[in-house]
């Protein structure tokens, strides 16, 4: 009989239902990297600059270190993981133009392209993720209502029928006609005339 059992990171046992969703796997996995990217950032900045071929600013490097670990809890710590998941986008974008710079400060401008494009396509892949994160009940909520069982008429059909002609038979009497032209034309005379004399 085999009693082994999977191992399972103290983290997942703790939050095992989080985050809800139809994207809860590829958003457990970002929430992952972001937090080993997170470190690898803040504890050490120059050697990651150096390998992504951005500028050697280590406070900022931590910084982005530190935003990377915040999304990654985030990320796996809330039901709804849609919020982090579009922070971390945002953060692509902050990352992109960093790097972006070392195009400027830095001698290898291969490399820096080559970051370049690996930040553009995880910003993809965030983005697609982010989309389709929100959990089910929230989708629901955003899908187009069915109103196929409604009629328009406020009582059922059966009781609605003959209303039209009991409405016609309570009308109200027509409009009286309105004076034609010529008599409108002849009683202005007159009364000009009257107050002429």
């Amino acid at each position: 009989m085999n009693n082994e059992q999977t191992f399972q990171h103290p983290l997942s046992r703790a939050m095992p239902s989080r985050p809800r969703g139809p994207m809860r796997v590829p958003a457990r996995a970002l929430g992952w990297f972001s937090i080993a990217l997170g470190l690898a950032e803040l504890t050490m900045p120059r050697r990651m600059a150096r390998v992504a071929g951005a500028p050697n600013l280590p406070l900022l490097t931590r910084a982005c270190g530190v935003r990377e670990i915040g999304n990654g809890i985030g990320i796996l710590s809330s039901e709804d993981p849609t919020p982090w998941l579009w922070a971390r986008v945002a953060g692509d974008a902050i990352d992109i133009a960093t790097v972006g710079a070392g195009l400027v400060t830095r001698g290898r401008p291969m490399r820096t392209l080559t970051s370049l494009a690996l930040l553009a396509g995880v910003a993809w892949l965030d983005m697609k993720v982010a989309e389709a994160a929100p959990p089910e009940r929230k989708a629901a909520k955003r899908s187009l209502r069915d109103y196929s069982d409604r009629s328009g008429f406020p009582r059922p059909a059966e009781e609605m029928r003959g209303i039209a002609r009991q409405a016609s038979l309570r009308m109200t009497p027509p409009l009286e006609p309105t004076p034609r032209a010529e008599d409108s034309r002849s009683a202005l005379t007159a009364a000009v005339a009257g107050a002429a004399s």
